[in-house]
């Protein structure tokens, strides 16, 4: 455990440089931006951008999914009627289902 703990004393340490016979404190940014959170409103950003993306994915896939079912019933339909009225040739494509919704 001491080794840890010194690991993180030694990273959270300010470094020291001196310039002129005067001393000056610094850090490096990315220790900073992580000390004080300062990208917490990015990743925030991308992890709506990434929900955004998902719903977006899955509501196309639930939609095009039930465009297609109705369009396979739609079809069966068809050759229903068309199969108990036995047309034939150019009058098959005469024939469509009429919903009175």
């Amino acid at each position: 455990m001491d080794l840890i703990e010194e690991r993180i004393r030694q990273r959270s340490s300010l470094r020291e440089a001196s310039f002129g016979g005067q001393k000056q404190s610094w850090n490096y940014r990315s220790e900073i931006v992580g000390k004080l959170g300062l990208d917490n409103k990015h990743r925030n950003i991308w992890i709506a951008y990434a929900i955004i993306i998902v719903f977006g994915f899955t509501a196309f896939v639930y939609v095009k999914s039930n465009v297609v079912l109705s369009r396979k019933e739609e079809m069966e339909q068809r050759e229903k009627i068309r199969r108990e009225l036995k047309l034939m040739g150019a009058d098959r494509k005469m024939l469509g289902v009429v919903d009175n919704h």
